[in-house]
């Protein structure tokens, strides 16, 4: 299990997000703001083994674009639960 950093980073207007599973897992992939509340869910769904890519293009639930700043991703997939820091820059 891995969760690379996004690259680029900083990043405007979007940003692309690795991650390797050595098995089948159900992963779920979300972004928060640095008041910890859930900014967008990227993944919710089983996937397969091997190495997977999502971008994120820096909006909300709604579709809507997020201001500048500070944001976290956060992977939970079987034993991996991690979180890296990306900065959205306008």
């Amino acid at each position: 299990y891995h969760l690379a950093s996004n690259y680029p980073n900083p990043f405007n207007p979007q940003t692309t997000i690795a991650f390797d599973l050595p098995e089948a897992q159900s992963v779920r992939l979300m972004v928060y703001d640095i008041k910890g509340r859930l900014v967008k869910e990227l993944i919710s769904e089983p996937m397969e083994a091997g190495s997977h890519t999502v971008i994120w293009n820096g909006t909300d639930r709604s579709d809507r674009r997020v201001a500048s700043g500070v944001y976290f991703y956060q992977i939970q997939a079987g034993p991996l639960n991690a979180t890296k820091r990306m900065m959205l820059v306008k």
